[in-house]
């Protein structure tokens, strides 16, 4: 895995709350796409093509915006042999595809605050066919970025999240991970939670009042002659 790889391991949702945790991240716009480099739009559907081009538009507290642009076919090439996954990127393009620029971003001006979710650096080696001698590469095993994790869980993750790390002995090993817990479930508790979206009194049907039937008709036989 090389450093590269090891970043795009990362998911966008736990880089970016990592990212806003620093306090450093001023703005950020985006993610847009081109297929020339010239007319950018925040959306991509209707077209036959996917975009050429994506870019965010970031910026870190105390520097002047950065722009960050990566190309698709960069992107699908580092894919591999995962044909699949090109696949879906090319059904999804403004939420994967999107999301690749936006991670990439972060990758580009907050590299220092990423780099503790990557963990140190080892050396592997790779025995490649038709080589005598293995190749030495640099490889990285990212550890489970729990802060980052919980800062950006729901209430439905939440309780799995705290179950996986009782029995990781996360919370012994990582320090305010159990603070983390308690403020982030006090935040989705007093969260304001959406209003039901109903039909409003006045736009209930209205029963008609029946009309009272007069006593002694109604179930009165009529008798015949004999």
């Amino acid at each position: 895995m090389s450093e590269q790889d090891a970043y795009q391991s990362i998911p966008v949702a736990v880089a970016r709350a990592t990212v806003l945790a620093s306090g450093d991240l001023e703005g950020i716009e985006g993610p847009e796409f081109s297929e020339d480099g010239e007319r950018w739009t925040p959306y991509w559907f209707g077209h036959s093509e996917p975009p050429a081009l994506g870019r965010v538009v970031i910026t870190r507290r105390g520097q002047s915006p950065r722009v960050v642009v990566i190309s698709w076919a960069e992107r699908e090439a580092s894919d591999g042999e995962d044909a699949a996954w090109s696949i879906e990127r090319s059904e999804k393009p403004m939420s994967i595809f999107g999301a690749e620029v936006e991670r990439h971003a972060y990758r580009v001006v907050f590299a220092d605050v990423l780099a503790p979710l990557l963990g140190p650096p080892r050396t592997v080696e790779v025995q490649r066919i038709g080589r005598a001698q293995p190749d030495v590469i640099t490889t990285w095993d990212p550890p489970r970025a729990w802060l980052a994790e919980v800062a950006a869980a729901d209430a439905v993750t939440l309780k799995a999240l705290y179950d996986e790390a009782r029995e990781a002995e996360a919370l012994l090993s990582v320090e305010g991970l159990q603070a983390a817990f308690t403020e982030r479930q006090i935040e989705l508790a007093t969260a304001p939670k959406p209003q039901p979206v109903g039909p409003s009194p006045a736009d209930m049907p209205k029963r008609k009042p029946e009309t009272p039937r007069p006593q002694g008709q109604g179930n009165r036989r009529r008798r015949g002659k004999r």
